[in-house]
């Protein structure tokens, strides 16, 4: 395991935003922690979701990163991912398809499903057309 910089994060968490599927296959075989949570609880999946690091993020799945791990506001990868989609929906679409729960509620009160709504943008929320 590579040592925590002064924000709590390894490399791994550096991999993952640079969506570099190598590095963190490096990373994660020298025994980087995919459910390692920095300083705000951000583990290295929360951030792939930040930068829409696809990806990266389907390899932290694959390694067997929790997909509703919650950082230290109760916001799972997919709350970081709706936020930050820009109109770009395929990390919703790939933590949905591995099971990740719309209905998460956060310490705000808050849910994916209803910051989708609340953004107000058809291109996240078409993401959510299946639930009511």
């Amino acid at each position: 395991m590579t040592p925590l910089d002064r924000e709590g994060r390894q490399l791994l968490h550096y991999a993952a935003m640079a969506n570099d599927p190598a590095k963190v296959a490096e990373r994660l075989a020298a025994g980087d922690d995919a459910n390692l949570g920095d300083r705000m609880g951000m583990t290295p999946l929360h951030l792939a979701c930040q930068e829409g690091a696809t990806a990266a993020a389907s390899l932290l799945l694959d390694a067997g990163a929790n997909v509703d791990q919650p950082n230290k506001h109760g916001n799972t990868p997919l709350f970081v991912a709706v936020f930050n989609s820009r109109g770009r929906g395929d990390v919703i679409r790939l933590l949905r398809s591995r099971g990740a729960n719309p209905l998460y509620v956060n310490k705000a009160g808050q849910t994916p499903l209803g910051l989708a709504q609340t953004i107000g943008n058809y291109d996240v929320a078409q993401f959510f057309s299946d639930l009511p």
